[in-house]
């Protein structure tokens, strides 16, 4: 009877075990749809990105990054030895209730992958809010710290998101 009864309690452990083993291990994660979607990649100056979001559509692209003294009347300015200067243009194709990109919308990184701090240059295109097929040119600024003349832009469409909705690579 002792034989008979440890043959059951492990039976019984053991289906247990199954149970326990099938439950947690056999569901996959959920893959989130928002990262199914590839991250547009601008090869050259000029190349327009299109974009879709909840509002409609549009684009944006750049069309100059250059380099500019660092001038700025803002005492908390970061630190710069040097400004990289990038203009770009949005166009809105649908949005019926506007559209404007500002600077919160881009990161900057240098070649080594360093977050650059952006930069409150005097003489900046300021975005402006604009309608349904209206185009406009605003600019954003970068502090440089270093030599390299190699910026990688990133645009986020939700400011909150960790995944860029476009990147830009530019040298000058």
């Amino acid at each position: 009877m002792n034989r008979k009864f440890i043959i059951i309690c492990v039976s019984i452990i053991a289906v247990i075990l199954l149970v326990v083993a099938l439950v947690s291990g056999s569901k996959k994660p959920q893959e989130d749809k928002n990262n199914e979607s590839e991250i547009a990649e601008q090869t050259s100056l000029e190349d327009e990105i299109t974009l879709k979001s909840q509002e409609g559509n549009y684009s944006v692209k750049i069309t100059a990054v250059f380099e500019a003294e660092p001038n700025s009347a803002d005492e908390d300015a970061p630190k710069a030895e040097r400004v990289a200067v990038v203009v770009y243009e949005y166009k809105n194709a649908d949005i019926t209730d506007g559209l404007s990109i500002g600077n919160t919308h881009f990161k900057a990184y240098d070649k080594r992958g360093k977050e650059l701090k952006q930069y409150p240059q005097n003489g900046l295109f300021e975005p402006s809010e604009i309608g349904e097929s209206g185009v406009f040119t605003a600019s954003v600024a970068f502090a440089l710290n270093n030599d390299n003349n190699y910026l990688k832009i990133e645009y986020y469409n939700d400011t909150a998101s960790k995944k860029p909705d476009a990147t830009f690579e530019q040298t000058w």
